[in-house]
């Protein structure tokens, strides 16, 4: 009578409702990893923006700095200009650690920029390297900053091409 009573206890399990809450089961755990999936080139996204935008403001401060220079003194201001470009932003980002050189640049943060000085470049450490080419170990976009004369110019070492976007 034991016996009869436990295998009909089984077959209630496998043929109840069980096998209906491993199907919902399973499908919310499909759900939560495409969602976290999701999330994850979103967050790439945003930052691909961010990096877009740091760019472009260093970019036009150089732009504003060299003007500005140009209308104080108007021969050969190109001595006294700012090399590494966050110095030529009224706030530095909060995300700049300073000087670092391109061999040191394993044990920065990812999210951080940096400049180095020997290189006269400005780099950036991505939190979502993901979808970065071309490929790297760390994934650090490097960008030249030009010689003077004129406003100084941010320039990729490399073309970098970020979840199908190109990092200029």
């Amino acid at each position: 009578m034991a016996g009869a009573t436990s295998g009909s206890a089984v077959k209630w399990v496998w043929t109840g409702r069980t096998l209906e809450w491993l199907i919902l089961a399973g499908l919310l755990l499909v759900f939560i990893v495409a969602l976290g999936l999701a999330s994850q080139r979103l967050q790439a996204q945003a930052e691909i923006g961010t990096v877009q935008a740091t760019l472009g403001a260093l970019r036009f401060s150089l732009v504003a700095d060299h003007l500005k220079k140009s209308l104080q003194s108007p021969q050969g201001n190109a001595a006294n200009s700012q090399r590494n470009p966050f110095k030529v932003l009224d706030r530095l980002p909060p995300n700049y650690v300073g000087e670092v050189s391109m061999s040191a640049i394993a044990g920065v943060a990812p999210g951080s920029w940096v400049f180095d000085k020997d290189c006269v470049c400005i780099g950036y450490r991505p939190m979502n390297p993901q979808g970065l080419e071309p490929a790297s170990d760390l994934g650090v976009l490097w960008f030249r900053v030009s010689n003077p004369p004129g406003p100084l110019q941010l320039m990729p070492l490399r073309t970098y091409v970020w979840q199908g976007q190109v990092i200029q």
